[in-house]
């Protein structure tokens, strides 16, 4: 009787984990044909469109090329939908960032995976390729996520960003995870660095130096552009001043699709 109670134990153990430890074992890669350089990766999230395309002189001064994370694709006007072009067309990737904006997390726990997908993600990417963009990264929105989410969205999506912020008594080059390392690591964080992000120049110029220093690339990221910047916004000044902070350091601007493909 024990020796039966012994071995049910441990198939639940094993169920319990085995999924986990295929994910980690086996987890997709691919083998990328882009050597490492140092770089530095600038994207903006949501639908700032008009004030994207408004700034599209700044970003061609410095030969930046941004990726723009969509959200609510179905709503974008028909002359939003050409800015976007005209964006892509001067090298910009234009990405999803779901759907509806949902956060992942709470949405799963509510409803689970395949319903999120259903709602979040395979209707985005309907309705951007409707308007003539099939997008290959995604960033979460409000950077909710989890392993479970992350292996069904590999499915969909050659790369996935997460999030990350500024965090008190460590420098911008203690975080490891806003710097890719060129490894296959289709899972990345970025750095937001809106007005609310307590991140300053002088953090930038650290994380920089260490992007040049050991070929690595740095993703940053933002929201809207405005004159008077506040809460999830950044000003074109402090833009210019960023881009030129990585031409100093010798940083080439990259897409997220570049990092892979």
């Amino acid at each position: 009787m024990r020796t039966h109670i012994f071995w049910a134990l441990l198939a639940l153990l094993f169920a319990a984990t085995s999924s986990w430890a295929v994910y980690v074992l086996f987890r997709p890669s691919y083998i990328y044909n882009r050597p490492a350089q140092p770089a530095f990766v600038m994207s903006f999230d949501d639908k700032y469109v008009g004030e994207w395309y408004a700034h599209r002189e700044l970003f061609k001064k410095y030969s930046v090329r941004a990726t723009f994370f969509i959200t609510m694709p179905h709503q974008l006007s028909p002359s939003e939908i050409e800015m976007l072009k005209q964006l892509a067309a001067d090298g910009h990737e234009i990405a999803s960032h779901s759907y509806l904006h949902e956060n992942s997390s709470k949405f799963i726990k509510r409803n689970g995976v395949p319903a999120y997908v259903a709602k979040e993600i395979t209707s985005a990417i309907k309705a951007m390729q409707a308007i003539g963009f099939t997008p290959s990264t995604f960033a979460y929105p409000y950077g909710a996520r989890s392993i479970t989410i992350d292996r069904e969205l590999n499915k969909y999506f050659h790369l996935l960003r997460g999030d990350s912020w500024k965090v008190a008594g460590k420098g911008i080059d203690e975080l490891d995870r806003i710097f890719y390392k060129y490894d296959g690591n289709r899972l990345v964080h970025g750095l937001g660095v809106d007005a609310n992000s307590g991140v300053t120049l002088q953090d930038l110029e650290i994380g920089f130096r260490r992007a040049a220093q050991n070929n690595e690339a740095i993703l940053i990221y933002a929201h809207n552009i405005l004159e008077q910047p506040s809460g999830y916004s950044i000003s074109p000044q402090t833009l210019e001043s960023i881009f030129k902070l990585a031409q100093k350091h010798n940083l080439s601007s990259l897409t997220f699709r570049e990092l892979i493909l």
